[in-house]
């Protein structure tokens, strides 16, 4: 996904999610353990903050986001969403997308922001639209870009952090509904990732559409894929989920 791209993305995706949002913000979300809606906007908005401090920062340390990434009680939240919504879009379409910015993934160019955001509001308006009973599928090209996405960023995360270990077997991924195939399997040692667009056989395998791959390495519940193999390798997988 291009970097023009995916500010557009970030842009229509929030506003998609403030207006699900705002009318349900009491509604529970069951796979998101006793989160509500209003949790998830409070979420998203902190992320956007920690987004927009660190873009403009342009430093080689973290930038901690201040008061402003607290959402307020009431109904203020919805304003309060699209101050920092707007900021966001703002930071990253001024900020040059070659400039070097400090992210939980080490240190990346400040264009990574728009498609970590769109990616990160695309999987939380799926999120709400389930807790308001209107999930819809995630666009499968976009998804496919968000599977790849997924993936690098673990890998820069766990390069940057070692926050895990990757299970020894390996998995296959599998889309169903276009091109897109993911072997993923452990590096040169236990923290290292490999992913390659190939097919194989794998250990275990998942094969569905795009949208549901992308909710089922994200950990979120879904219906419309299989599993081939070991299935305890593909959970091992899966529960490297954020």
């Amino acid at each position: 996904m291009d970097a023009t791209t995916a500010l557009q993305a970030t842009r229509d995706l929030s506003a998609q999610f403030a207006e699900v949002s705002m009318a349900h913000l009491d509604a529970p979300i069951d796979h998101l353990d006793g989160w509500t809606v209003r949790d998830l906007v409070a979420h998203l908005g902190g992320v956007y903050v920690y987004a927009t401090v660190n873009a403009q920062a342009a430093s080689t340390e973290p930038t901690r986001p201040g008061p402003e990434a607290r959402a307020p009680e009431g109904d203020a939240i919805a304003g309060w969403f699209a101050d920092r919504t707007n900021t966001l879009v703002a930071t990253l379409e001024s900020v040059p997308l070659d400039q070097q910015s400090w992210t939980h993934a080490g240190m990346q160019r400040a264009g990574w922001w728009r498609r970590r955001m769109a990616h990160e509001t695309a999987v939380h308006l799926w999120d709400a639209q389930a807790a308001a009973g209107s999930a819809q599928p995630i666009d499968g090209d976009f998804a496919a870009d968000g599977i790849d996405e997924f993936f690098e960023v673990s890998r820069d995360v766990n390069a940057a952090q070692s926050r895990h270990t990757y299970p020894a077997e390996s998995l296959h991924l599998h889309r169903s509904d276009g091109p897109g195939e993911w072997m993923i399997q452990r590096g040169a040692s236990e923290t290292d990732l490999a992913v390659t667009h190939e097919h194989g056989k794998g250990d275990a395998a998942v094969r569905g559409p795009a949208s549901e791959l992308l909710l089922w390495i994200w950990g979120r519940p879904v219906s419309d894929i299989e599993i081939f193999g070991d299935e305890s390798v593909a959970a091992a997988w899966r529960s490297l989920a954020p």
